[in-house]
């Protein structure tokens, strides 16, 4: 049966040095996403790395469209990551001097002088944030001139895929992606949840997309190129680390040895490709260093493998806010505890948490707000209405979790002007944000009320 399965073959010999120096090297949304994640230096030395190949490189139309839908987020996540740091900071400050004085020294033990930790401790802070202030000041804006968006742009000008032009042709491949996630086929079936408790849909041009199909799509589109142009080596370059893109086997641990053997099958039958290479951005500079000799330093190696494995951890299972291990699940089950003495979580089903109260239950639902719509917020409250007129649960709470006081505010607003008739008067609304102390999250109580009896503001 030799050379009747070729796509599980992993041992099999490939001229490294020809594909690099031929290849159509491909670029996932993430890799180009990160630009914005990576200090100056790495991201002038991937850009120098990308104008190196400029002849040879390309992109789906559907990189490019969530690259710009996207951008925005990824901006504001960063700059979110300043006034973190700052209030870090001030805690710290804070935690210092209220514990300092806690010890009454200057009536207790005259011999301690403090004074010297807390003014250098605040000379040190002061030094840091200045040097801050001056960091932010040179980081991308929402609304400023994007350097890097331009760079890209140049960069892939006139490479870019054709586009959908009709819903038909949308849904078509919507229906085939829904086919191959029930059954598991990669890419993309991890996505199947993607969004669940928000809009899956989004409007581009007159047509309607589904965002949990869109690793599907890049792929189709990337084969669809590599047969039409008749193109025999391709390159795929994603920071994507999940199983539905990558063969991982337990080996003392997960290991990856390349991608799905289905991905590979499908390069050679439907993309006619005789070769398909598929790096996560670090192999793709190391490779591009050795082979190529481009310029990448050992530096931004690093970097590149922190980003990397930073967005591995926000996409796996324990960033999941109804997981067990998650912050979320734990901060809220700890509020829980200092309210009732005994808790039952579901891990992940619904309710999350059922607290007991001798012979009263109280069930608690636990949901992460992310740009959160009037209609998001009108599903999940309907459901749990729904859901206490057929359970005998005493109360029912819906914990909403946001990132700032602001977004607690809109939210607020959004329940309030959201009307939902019903009889129930044991739904109750809780909005929180998660803190982290000393490796620990807990939860600031902004909102705490009956659904019927939500404050003004």
């Amino acid at each position: 049966m030799k050379g009747l399965f070729p796509q599980y073959d992993y041992t099999t010999s490939t001229d490294y040095a020809e594909a690099w120096e031929t290849a159509l090297f491909v670029f996932d949304t993430n890799v180009l996403l990160n630009l914005y994640r990576y200090q100056e230096r790495t991201r002038e030395e991937l850009l120098e790395t990308l104008a190196k190949l400029s002849d040879r490189i390309w992109i789906p139309h559907h990189v490019a469209l969530e690259f710009q839908r996207n951008r925005l987020t990824v901006i504001a996540a960063q700059g979110r990551r300043f006034s973190d740091i700052r209030k870090v900071i001030e805690k710290s400050k804070s935690d210092l001097a209220a514990s300092i004085n806690n010890l009454q020294l200057t009536k207790r033990h005259t011999l301690i002088d403090p004074e010297p930790l807390t003014a250098g401790f605040e000379t040190l802070t002061s030094d840091f944030l200045a040097k801050l202030d001056k960091l932010q000041k040179s980081q991308q804006t929402l609304t400023g001139p994007d350097p890097i968006k331009i760079k890209i742009e140049e960069i892939f000008d006139g490479k870019v895929g054709s586009t959908f032009v009709s819903q038909d042709e949308i849904d078509k491949q919507n229906k085939i992606a829904d086919s191959r996630y029930k059954s598991k086929i990669p890419p993309g079936y991890k996505d199947t949840d993607k969004d669940k408790d928000g809009p899956d849909e989004f409007y581009h041009n007159g047509l309607i997309y589904k965002k949990k199909f869109d690793d599907y799509i890049v792929w189709n589109q990337l084969l669809d190129h590599a047969a039409t142009k008749n193109i025999k080596k391709l390159i795929f370059i994603t920071d994507d680390a999940k199983e539905d893109w990558w063969e991982q086997i337990d080996f003392d641990g997960p290991k990856t040895i390349g991608p799905r053997a289905e991905l590979i099958e499908e390069a050679s039958r439907i993309g006619k490709l005789d070769t398909f290479l598929m790096y996560k951005p670090e192999g793709f500079l190391k490779y591009a260093n050795e082979i190529l000799a481009a310029k990448v330093s050992e530096e931004t190696l690093r970097e590149v493998r922190y980003v990397s494995s930073e967005n591995k951890k926000k996409n796996s299972i324990l960033y999941d806010p109804s997981h067990p291990n998650s912050p979320a699940y734990m901060a809220v089950a700890n509020w829980i505890l200092d309210r009732y003495p005994m808790l039952d979580d579901l891990s992940g089903g619904f309710p999350d948490f059922i607290a007991n109260d001798e012979d009263r239950n109280h069930a608690y639902i636990v949901h992460i707000v992310n740009n959160a719509s009037k209609l998001e917020i009108l599903r999940l409250v309907k459901k749990v209405i729904n859901a206490s007129v057929i359970t005998n649960f005493t109360t029912l709470t819906i914990v909403f979790i946001v990132d700032t006081a602001f977004e607690s505010q809109v939210l607020l607003d959004h329940l309030l002007t959201t009307e939902i008739p019903t009889s129930q008067n044991n739904i109750h609304i809780v909005i929180g944000q998660l803190q982290s102390t000393h490796n620990q999250s807990t939860l600031k109580i902004y909102t705490e009320s009956n659904y019927s009896e939500l404050p003004l503001f």
